[in-house]
């Protein structure tokens, strides 16, 4: 930790020093404030192999290389920062860092409309990345043979279509069972039920604690299907204690009463009904990572005709000791908020995909 005692600043603005695996590395404030990248990741700059060592040479443009162990950080008397690079011990001098300076304290109101507007910004920004994308159109066939719903895949057709989920992460160099996400879902109707199947990396994905039945997108991992039929909904299926549950969410029901609220300090929303639809659902796991649902059409209030096209979405909740932590669809990728109910609870079917009945 380093900083400099400057004219009109009653403390001096202290920094941290962070090294980075790949040949950089990353100052903040002691706020916890980003600053800068000090040098590059060696995947995207050259790495530093000056033929000629010249005093005050520009090094901004390079990579120290990775695994550069051991680097250090330190600021002289007279404000200077240096640091010792690491791999080649050449001195490097820091410029800049005395035009930081700490901003006063002030009171920041955020109001209602405030936060409405930021939502309404994300809802933009994912229409705006789904047109120039295109919107996308899953296929889900009308088939003659249903596909056994054990959690082994290998039933279902090779011409089948895998509405792809999440395929992000980097798989580690070595010593270690890191690996990228490869997340895709498929399905299918046969008869009067909808056949549902997720194929994942993630054995243990659907560890949830059910502590709040009616809301398990906050307990923990949940396999999750949307579709707009007579009315937005959602079906939600999980594990609670090795156990399968599964609720269903509809948004506008005619006649209701007593929707259920959904609510945080800054906003309410309602689900008409909120129903424990378990016994309801067929589900099976190869516990490897690979699972499968079956669920009667009517109990989805849907009845497909071959030439349909439906508002729709597939996905994973992710969670991890009794809390969901992550929320990943095939279509609607505004979803990065995990700590405001109503957002999680909430459906928003203008950023939903499209499901063909063919």
């Amino acid at each position: 930790m380093f900083g400099k005692q400057r004219n009109n600043d009653p403390l001096p603005l202290l920094f941290h020093g962070i090294n980075g695996n790949m040949g950089n590395m990353y100052l903040f404030t002691a706020d916890g404030l980003f600053v800068s990248t000090l040098f590059h990741d060696i995947r995207v700059r050259p790495n530093w192999s000056a033929p000629v060592a010249m005093r005050n040479m520009d090094v901004t443009d390079v990579s120290l290389h990775d695994e550069n162990f051991w680097p250090s950080m330190t600021q002289t008397p007279d404000g200077k920062v240096f640091v010792v690079d690491g791999g080649r011990s050449s001195l490097v001098r820091v410029d800049g860092l005395g035009t930081l300076k700490r901003l006063p304290d002030q009171k920041l109101t955020v109001t209602t409309d405030d936060l409405d507007q930021a939502r309404d910004w994300f809802a933009r920004a994912e229409l705006s990345r789904q047109k120039t994308r295109g919107t996308g159109i899953l296929n889900v066939p009308l088939r003659a043979a249903a596909p056994v719903v054990d959690g082994k895949l290998n039933d279902w057709p090779v011409t089948s279509e895998w509405a792809m989920i999440d395929r992000r992460g980097t798989k580690a160099n070595f010593d270690s069972n890191s690996r990228p996400y490869d997340t895709g879902a498929s399905l299918c109707i046969v008869g009067d039920r909808l056949f549902a199947a997720w194929r994942t990396t993630e054995k243990d994905l659907l560890n949830n604690s059910g502590e709040t039945p009616g809301a398990l997108f906050k307990t923990g991992g949940c396999l999750d299907l949307m579709l707009q039929t007579d009315t937005d909904q959602r079906l939600l299926v999980t594990l609670v204690k090795g156990q399968p549950r599964a609720v269903l969410y509809r948004a506008n029901v005619p006649g209701t009463t007593q929707p259920v609220a959904f609510s945080s300090p800054w906003r309410t929303i309602n689900i008409d009904v909120v129903e424990d639809v378990t016994a309801q659902v067929a589900f099976a796991t190869d516990k490897a990572g690979n699972y499968e649902i079956s669920v009667p059409l009517a109990t989805l209030h849907w009845a497909p005709q071959s030439g349909d096209i439906v508002r729709a979405d597939i996905g994973v909740l992710r969670g991890s000791g009794g809390q969901t932590t992550q929320r990943v669809y095939w279509s609607n990728k505004a979803t990065a908020i995990t700590a405001d109910v109503p957002s999680e609870a909430e459906l928003t079917p203008k950023l939903w995909g499209q499901w063909k009945v063919q």
